[in-house]
């Protein structure tokens, strides 16, 4: 099993973010999108995570997209800055090989880098029940449960509940300026 090479996303790369996501949109509950979104959604969020200086890394195994990770704002106010949500989504070829806990060890290293000081993580009642690998995943790396909001999606004939998860980079040494990311 080859080792996943974590790098920063590029332009080039969308096609294929994409389609992993169409997958988690049309056959899970994984995400509570409905419509797979198109390419221009997908290069404006690039481009605007971009802008704020924020995350968005992908995972490659022998020449192929594995997974991908970004960071976006947790909210829009400037009082939240130094938060963010982080999404890791695997190709689904790719899952039980090491490489979601890759690509979340350097999203975390990333975040401390440009001054986050909070991550949270929003699971689905699907991702985010204590059997489920992701729930692990976040366990293993310092989350704590903060909440769980119950009934608050809709999806494929089922109400699903969201769990959030937090973890605080205080333990992180930032390599860059304490001042926040911008935006």
């Amino acid at each position: 099993m080859p080792e996943a090479t974590v790098r920063p996303a590029w332009p080039a790369d969308l096609v294929d973010i994409a389609s992993i996501y169409g997958h988690y949109v049309d056959a899970t509950t994984v995400t509570l999108d409905e419509t797979p979104p198109d390419s221009v959604a997908w290069s404006n969020r690039y481009w605007s995570l971009a802008e704020r200086g924020l995350p968005f890394l992908v995972a490659e195994t022998d020449g192929r997209i594995a997974g991908y990770a970004y960071c976006s704002p947790w909210k829009t106010r400037s009082a939240y800055r130094y938060c963010v949500e982080e999404s890791i989504y695997l190709a689904p070829w790719a899952t039980g090989r090491r490489i979601g806990g890759a690509l979340l060890d350097h999203t975390l290293d990333e975040c401390a880098r440009v001054g986050i000081r909070d991550v949270i993580a929003v699971l689905t009642s699907e991702t985010g029940a204590p059997e489920s690998s992701s729930f692990h995943l976040h366990r293993s790396r310092r989350f704590e449960v903060a909440g769980r909001l119950k009934g608050v999606g809709y999806k494929n004939a089922t109400s699903i509940d969201t769990v959030i998860m937090q973890r605080a980079l205080a333990d992180h040494e930032p390599a860059g300026p304490a001042t926040g990311p911008r935006g």
